[in-house]
């Protein structure tokens, strides 16, 4: 999701006109306006405004963070096979304890073959 989009998608969640959200922000409505057609992209205080406001990361704004804050940088994707990439998916998409059981779960089983390999 792009700037643009993250900030009309907040600004309606908040049932907020682009008016109201620049006097909040204490910007200009054509900031707001420009911001959320993808005309201009916000300077460093404007987005520094928008996450404190809406009690977000500027990582989450910009697109690199998804709800439960994980950090995705665009372009730097390893290549996966489809069925490991498929696995890192849906791990993201656990909660933060069910990522923790997965994680014993698969060190278990590491250790595991570790040691019946080390028996061969």
């Amino acid at each position: 999701m792009t700037f643009a989009e993250r900030s009309r998608c907040l600004r309606k969640e908040k049932g907020l006109s682009q008016v109201e959200l620049a006097k909040a922000l204490n910007v200009s409505k054509a900031c707001i306006s420009m911001i959320e057609i993808g005309k201009n992209e916000p300077t460093a205080i404007t987005l520094i405004k928008y996450a404190d406001f809406f009690e977000c990361s500027i990582d989450y704004l910009l697109g690199r963070e998804d709800d439960f804050g994980n950090i995705t940088i665009a372009g730097n994707a390893s290549q996966l096979p489809a069925d490991a990439q498929e696995l890192v998916d849906m791990f993201l998409s656990l909660s933060p304890a069910h990522r923790i059981q997965i994680l014993e779960y698969t060190k278990y089983f590491t250790e595991r073959e570790a040691a019946t390999k080390k028996r061969s």
